[in-house]
């Protein structure tokens, strides 16, 4: 045992000593942005510091952030070329969003961009119930870089710039006034709002890091989005579920894939949308198109059916003896789904009760991974539809009210 301890402890001293030596001094990182030729001032700090060091702290994201921009980068590039912008400014991603196009923040700002819902109405994106074209990498990447083409023809500089793209430039130019009217970075730097104030040094680290990751031993980890593609147009509304189950393509991969589309489900437009899929999969879509498009049945747990099974022995007719019985007889779904709207107290046990159903039905018919609620979410709900009038009412019940309610066993 003692033998086993010391040896446990050599190597947890070993890998402690070797992360140790992957961090570098401020001289060498001092050294090595000075070595880099870019039009953006890189200009190195102790803040910039913390976020090289935070990247080193977490090798494994860092691996996979450097995976990912070699996929991500190529297609950021062109749309920056377009517009004439410094090319680095495709670290801006990395420090807003790792390079995560579903990634959305607390305060809305949504994809790769990190781009907030009014920006994206300037440069003309698409943001509806079934689209966010703020996660697709191409567009999104063409209304940053008109949008950082706009800001840096206010301040004349990039620090100033990104800055203006965190916190927008109707705050920016209120912390320049609070600054002395200075248009230094670090002058402004402490009255930008916290939120967003590190946007500028955490690019500097992203530069950094994506440019001597390897001085760092750090191997890049490439993602499964790292393949060869087609896009093919879709025309008509199509599920996912209805491609992943014609061609063969997981879910989960037409969602990394094809992040824009929030409901899994692509709306019809008039001039369709363009879906990506593995190469090998682009030709068999087209030569399966009708196939595809042809809906497949609702899930039982969607809307759970009663089948009536036929009798045992079908050369004898089967008696009904009043209107009552026919009517079950005829009758193979008495369902009709409502809806729910959260409020602020409400349980998952509570609402059960409230519409004569269970807690794993109402997780199934709204793909509830946890029994955790949130207060204005809108719940689906299937109910007895000749009480659908009575159901109805709970949604503009008080709690009072609903405390009321008989509860069922």
């Amino acid at each position: 045992m003692k033998l086993k301890s010391f040896l446990l402890s050599l190597i947890i001293c070993f890998v402690l000593v070797s992360f140790a030596q992957q961090k570098g001094t401020e001289e060498q990182y001092i050294n090595r942005l000075s070595t880099l030729k870019s039009p953006i001032d890189l200009t190195y700090n102790p803040v910039v510091k913390k976020y090289i060091d935070a990247y080193l702290d977490n090798p494994e994201k860092t691996r996979e952030i450097i995976g990912l921009s070699k996929f991500y980068f190529p297609m950021i590039e062109r749309a920056l070329r377009s517009k004439n912008i410094p090319l680095d400014m495709k670290y801006l991603a990395v420090a807003v969003s790792e390079l995560e196009p579903s990634a959305i923040n607390p305060a809305g700002a949504t994809g790769i961009w990190m781009m907030m819902y009014n920006v994206s109405k300037m440069y003309k994106l698409k943001v509806n119930s079934f689209v966010d074209e703020r996660k697709d990498p191409n567009k999104s990447s063409a209304a940053a870089s008109s949008h950082f083409r706009d800001l840096n023809s206010i301040y004349k500089q990039w620090p100033l710039s990104i800055a203006a793209y965190g916190c927008s430039p109707v705050m920016l130019n209120k912390c320049i006034r609070m600054a002395g009217n200075s248009l230094y970075f670090w002058d402004v730097y402490p009255f930008i709002p916290e939120a967003s104030k590190d946007l500028y040094p955490k690019f500097i680290a992203a530069v950094y890091i994506l440019n001597f990751y390897r001085e760092h031993g750090i191997k890049p980890v490439f993602p499964d989005l790292y393949i060869e593609t087609d896009s093919v147009l879709v025309n008509k509304w199509l599920s996912f579920q209805q491609i992943s189950t014609t061609i063969d393509i997981p879910i989960d991969q037409l969602r990394k894939l094809n992040p824009i589309f929030k409901k899994d489900i692509i709306p019809y437009n008039l001039d369709g949308y363009w879906l990506r899929l593995p190469k090998n999969k682009g030709k068999q879509f087209d030569l399966l198109k009708d196939s595809v498009y042809n809906p497949l049945p609702k899930p039982t747990e969607f809307a759970p059916v009663a089948i009536q099974q036929a009798p045992s022995d079908s050369s004898k007719p089967t008696e009904i003896k009043n209107e009552k019985e026919l009517k079950q007889q005829d009758k193979t779904f008495d369902k009709k789904r409502i809806s729910y709207t959260l409020k602020k107290g409400d349980v998952i046990n509570d609402i059960a009760d409230w519409f004569d159903v269970n807690t794993k039905e109402i997780k199934s018919w709204n793909k509830l991974k946890s029994e955790k609620l949130k207060t204005g979410q809108r719940l689906i709900i299937w109910v007895t539809s000749s009480k659908t009038g009575y159901y109805k009412r709970i949604n503009t019940m008080s709690s009072k009210q609903k405390k009321k309610l008989k509860k069922k066993d």
